[in-house]
């Protein structure tokens, strides 16, 4: 029996959805903010033994950037906004879930509020279950996401079941689950998903999404992999063509078709959403001009004037807040004597 807690509930408001990087147990995701307003992050998370069930809504529009857990596949679908969301560039269709392999990289993008939700299972488990269920071995890839196309209501009865399931598991968390109780639950989500999978791949074709769509997704990442990579991550658009084979022309085009916006504005974006990281996790040694210099911004006052445009507040505040917070929490700390003179 897993020794972590059976439910968990996390809310997230403002510029600190930033911090919030364990939304998917065991993987890492990190939160792209473009502005400030009305911004909340409701994530639950019910685990039973080494299968998890996993939700979030955003009520904004999200760019997040990370990997699945490396010991699970991960069978997710859109409870809704699956018409403004996209994964690895790709849109999401009606009626589809996809299924990542363990670790894969994954960037979700959402131009509108949204809500996900996520089944993650050892591999060893699932395919015993989908052979129990079908008769026959079903493998799935090991390297790449797939998406399979679901009939109709498919997915208003897994969101019915998952609503179940975590109402249940929220009126239990004080009370503590009688291990009949809990097995039966377990059972039961793992005979519905792989169910559907099942069904999905024996009756509909596996959605191959465009190898274009892929290698812009690869480009995208590799080509913020060398921005980061650089001494000066302020590194010009030419460098990123040039090292790319791309035309700035073609750059231009495949960012606004892929990711709905210019790489100037992407890569704009992922650099001030990096000093806001910087700025929430300050030390009592941080500056904003350190800070700044760090993500490659040369003239702090384009850099403040920059910031407040997008983030609502000058980074001044930010780095104010984030040392009153630390200095709270390490007073908390020496009263409970967890600090040593």
């Amino acid at each position: 029996m897993s020794s972590s807690p059976i439910y968990q509930c996390n809310v997230y408001f403002g510029l600190d959805i930033a911090r919030a990087s364990d939304i998917l147990y065991g993987g890492y995701f990190e939160h792209r903010l473009s502005s400030s307003a009305q911004l909340s992050l409701y994530h639950q998370r019910v685990t039973l033994d080494d299968i998890r069930l996993e939700t979030g809504n955003y009520s904004f529009p999200i760019i997040a950037r990370g990997c699945t857990p490396s010991d699970t596949i991960c069978i997710g679908f859109m409870a809704h906004g699956s018409d403004v969301t996209r994964y690895n560039t790709v849109p999401i269709g009606t009626d589809e879930i996809q299924i990542y392999p363990e670790g894969t990289e994954l960037l979700y993008q959402s131009s509108g509020a949204s809500r996900w939700i996520i089944y993650a299972v050892p591999r060893a488990i699932l395919q015993q279950a989908m052979r129990a269920y079908s008769g026959q071995d079903m493998m799935l890839s090991k390297e790449n996401a797939i998406s399979l196309k679901l009939p109709e209501g498919s997915i208003d009865s897994l969101l019915r079941q998952t609503n179940d399931i975590f109402t249940i598991a929220q009126n239990n968390s004080n009370s503590g689950y009688r291990e009949g109780a809990l097995n039966r639950i377990q059972e039961q989500l793992l005979t519905s998903y792989s169910k559907v999978v099942c069904d999905a791949m024996l009756e509909f074709s596996i959605e191959k999404k465009s190898s274009v769509s892929q290698r812009h997704n690869n480009l995208i990442l590799d080509s913020e992999y060398f921005v980061m990579s650089c001494d000066d991550v302020s590194t010009s658009l030419i460098n990123i063509a040039q090292r790319t084979g791309y035309s700035l022309r073609a750059l231009e085009l495949i960012f606004r078709n892929s990711v709905g916006m210019s790489p100037g504005k992407w890569f704009l974006n992922l650099r001030l959403n990096g000093a806001l990281r910087d700025l929430l996790m300050a030390t009592p040694m941080s500056t904003v001009s350190g800070i700044a210099t760090r993500w490659g911004f040369q003239h702090l006052s384009r850099f403040s004037e920059q910031y407040r445009k997008t983030f609502g507040e000058y980074p001044s505040h930010t780095l104010n807040r984030s040392k009153k917070r630390e200095e709270t929490a390490f007073s908390e700390r020496e009263l409970d004597g967890q600090v040593t003179p």
